[in-house]
């Protein structure tokens, strides 16, 4: 699932509460004004460096060719659009 760019205003994140999640990003329905949660990052793995909270960072591996990889490979979640959990994974985290 991804939320549209137009629709919805990026407020901040969180440390997840969800079970084997990272963060959550808080996004702003600027029709309801309602607050969504998307959950992001799976915290039984390492990431190339945490650029949101930095709760993270000890799993911080800062490999470039393993983010080379990781990018080439996850370059397609992001033609699902803004604000999925592919998005804030390729920008925040790798």
């Amino acid at each position: 699932m991804f939320y549209d760019k137009r629709l919805y205003k990026l407020l901040g994140f969180e440390v997840s509460k969800k079970k084997y999640k990272k963060y959550d990003a808080i996004l702003l329905n600027n029709n309801t004004g309602r607050n969504v949660r998307v959950s992001f990052g799976d915290n039984r793995y390492e990431q190339f460096y945490d650029g949101v909270l930095g709760y993270y960072s000890s799993k911080n591996h800062n490999d470039p060719e393993r983010r080379r990889l990781y990018r080439m490979r996850h370059q397609k979640d992001l033609k699902n659009g803004y604000y999925s959990p592919g998005f804030f994974s390729f920008y925040y985290l790798w």
